[in-house]
Formats: C-alpha cells, sequence, structure tokens
C-alpha cells in the first residue's frame, strides 16, 4: 500500500514538470509492483474527455482501427542451464523482419486486412489507408452512416487527414489522450502475437505475411469482434464510476 501511494504521489509531481516526464519511465521501474496494481494517473483535462467519451460510446457501434507491428522472432532458438545458474537470454536480432497492420474490427465483423512494410507517413496514411482501405469499406457496408475511432497518433490528427474525412464525410470521433483501454482492438493485436508465437512460428517474412493472413481470415470472426467489443461493457461502466480515472483492465 505504502508503495502504491508513494509511486502515485511522485508520478503526480514529476507530471507538472515536462523536462522530468522522462523520469516517469525510471519510476515505473523502481516499482513493477506498484506501477501494475496502481491507477494510473490521468491530467484532469484527460479524466474528463475519458468521461465524456465513455458516456457518448457506452451504446454506440464504432468502426475500432489501429496500427500493429508484428516482427519475426526466432522461435526455434533453445537455452539450456543448470538449476541453480541464471538462465540465458537468447539473442535477438538489432533489425528484424517485421511488417506493419492497420485494421478494424466492430461488431458486424472485421475490416479488410491491411499490411504494409515500411514507415507509415502522413501521405501513405491518407491516400492508402484511409482511401483505399477505410472509405471503400464504409461505402460498401456503411451507406447510411457510421462512427470512426483511432488512436492521437499525430497522423490520425493532421490536418491533412482532418481535410480528408471531412471531404469523404468520415465520422470520426475523436478518442481522449492516454486510452487505449477504449479500444478493444489492442486485445485482437495480443492475440494474434500469440497465435503466431505458439500456433504458426514462421521462420520468413512470407510465412509472418501469410500466418497473419490466416489468423484474421480464419479467426476474425463477428463473434469473436463481439467478444472484444462486449468488453467495453465493463470499461467504459468503470472509467465513468472512476470520473475518468484508469478502468484498471
Amino acid at each position: 500500500m505504502f508503495q502504491c501511494i508513494l509511486y502515485n504521489q511522485i508520478r503526480y509531481l514529476l507530471s507538472n514538470y515536462s523536462k522530468l516526464k522522462v523520469y516517469l519511465a525510471l519510476i515505473s521501474r523502481l516499482f513493477p509492483k506498484a506501477s501494475a496494481l496502481c491507477l494510473k494517473y490521468f491530467a484532469s483535462a484527460n479524466r474528463i474527455k475519458r468521461l465524456e467519451f465513455a458516456q457518448r460510446c457506452i451504446d454506440a457501434d464504432v468502426i475500432f482501427t489501429d496500427e500493429c507491428t508484428v516482427a519475426l522472432e526466432n522461435h526455434a532458438r533453445l537455452s539450456f542451464h543448470r538449476w541453480w545458474a541464471p538462465p540465458k537470454l537468447k539473442g535477438h536480432p538489432k533489425h528484424p523482419l517485421k511488417v506493419h497492420i492497420w485494421d478494424g474490427i466492430l461488431r458486424h465483423g472485421p475490416t479488410e486486412l491491411f499490411i504494409f512494410d515500411g514507415i507509415m507517413d502522413l501521405e501513405f496514411f491518407v491516400n492508402s489507408i484511409l482511401k483505399d482501405a477505410l472509405v471503400l469499406f464504409i461505402r460498401e457496408f456503411f451507406p447510411q452512416g457510421h462512427r470512426f475511432q483511432q488512436d492521437n497518433d499525430p497522423k490520425h490528427k493532421s490536418n491533412l487527414a482532418k481535410s480528408y474525412f471531412k471531404s469523404s464525410i468520415i465520422n470520426w470521433w475523436p478518442t481522449p489522450p492516454e486510452s487505449p483501454d477504449m479500444n478493444p482492438i489492442e486485445l485482437l493485436w495480443h492475440e494474434l502475437k500469440h497465435f503466431l508465437r505458439k500456433v504458426k512460428k514462421p521462420k520468413t517474412k512470407q510465412e509472418l505475411v501469410d500466418g497473419i493472413a490466416e489468423f484474421w481470415t480464419a479467426r476474425v470472426t463477428a463473434v469473436k469482434c463481439n467478444t472484444y467489443i462486449n468488453h467495453l461493457k465493463t470499461v467504459l461502466p468503470k472509467v465513468i464510476e472512476r470520473e475518468g480515472r484508469a478502468s484498471g483492465y
């Protein structure tokens, strides 16, 4: 209990000084158990935004979108050590092969899978992801209206993106800062990486892409999407109960 109180007090004091915010990560390392158990500190302005968004979103049907990076891991390497000796850490490549995914889920099921390489800059986000993936999906399945959610990546909130939202009539619901618990697709990314790590175990980049496509085609059904989205029925009331503070999920 003492560690929990001390941890939150230190975070609160440091958060008021922009030059010292880099030490928040150090505090998390000093108190790893407390940081996991204690509620996350939010600025009062962000708590208000979280509370308003939770009240607005609790009964709405929303397209939840996000990006995810999946790296190729070496699953075949084993390390043996004597029972009294510390285990040897497995080596990791400095620049592993990886791909990026953009996708979304909603109660009707998932959106089309979009896998890409390289860096997602602003022009790529607008011209490739929004134009070629999101807008086509919305026009096919939601001609009468929709609600679109994404995180607060600077590219997502840029003037170019906002202009495209307006010209393409995309009903964007801005997400409050520090709110990954309000986007259920985060849970799906965890399941995807577990599937690749424990089931497919890809050894080449093509096997990695094929594994992602197999997971999305065979396992991401409307039932699974509803299961993750229904998790918000637990998260959002907790956010409202705690007046915008962390839900604990």
